[in-house]
């Protein structure tokens, strides 16, 4: 009995002493896992470092499906939460004012429509049936184009555990929210939500520009090229 004590006894010692003591036999304490584990807060790079969200649309060479001019407004920015951690300088230009810009020169590029032209302003948040006159009227429009940024934000997914770390898939989601109306009827030609993701593993548990800027441009022009096709497919036709 005595002998069983004995040895019990030495096996907590040594159960103990591997436990708090990380050098022992290469062991290392639980609380050395743990922030081995910890991922560094992502913030945005230095100014010179912010990649580029702009890009070049392909022109389409389809016939023209509506003839006329359409006006296109600014995005406005409905979002829940901006690109990540309550900031959206991740990159070299206004998110907002490029994202505007780029729906243009999409619609421009895709000729769906016989002339595109923007207007320098973002809709009112309830757009009456005379304010939609009044603004074709003054660009001399057929159509108006109403689009709201439901997202545009970068989130991290916590995928399989490493000998090395922690394995991470970075997902860029962009959505639009857009209307096509007919000025003079007032009627929605088309009307829909487009959502797109793109996304990068991460193993190094931080994220840096190149992590993230490809996935942007991507996840913008694919969510752009949905948009363009639906309206394409499934826009009314407008009877002349």
């Amino acid at each position: 009995m005595r002998k069983f004590h004995y040895i019990r006894g030495i096996l907590f010692v040594l159960i103990t002493t591997l436990y708090f003591q990380p050098s022992v036999f290469g062991f290392k304490p639980i609380e050395a896992f743990a922030a081995a584990e910890k991922v560094k807060k992502v913030k945005p790079p230095k100014a010179k470092r912010r990649p580029n969200l702009s890009y070049r649309p392909t022109v389409s060479r389809i016939n023209v499906k509506y003839y006329g001019r359409l006006g296109v407004f600014q995005l406005r920015d409905k979002r829940t939460m901006v690109f990540y951690g309550g900031e959206d300088k991740y990159f070299s230009e206004p998110v907002l004012k490029t994202l505007s810009n780029t729906l243009y020169l999409e619609l421009k590029s895709g000729r769906a429509f016989e002339s595109v032209k923007k207007i320098p302003q973002a809709p009112s948040a309830k757009m009456s049936r005379k304010d939609i006159l009044a603004i074709a009227q003054k660009y001399e429009l057929d159509y108006v184009f109403i689009a709201d940024l439901t997202a545009f934000n970068l989130l991290r997914e916590k995928m399989v555990k490493k000998k090395k770390g922690l394995d991470f898939k970075i997902n860029i989601r962009f959505g639009v929210m857009g209307q096509l109306i007919d000025v003079k009827t007032g009627a929605v030609l088309w009307a829909e939500p487009i959502i797109r993701e793109d996304g990068t593993l991460n193993t190094d548990k931080r994220v840096s520009a190149e992590d993230y800027g490809e996935g942007a441009r991507t996840a913008v022009q694919n969510g752009f090229d949905d948009m363009k096709n639906s309206i394409r497919q499934i826009g009314l036709e407008v009877r002349k």
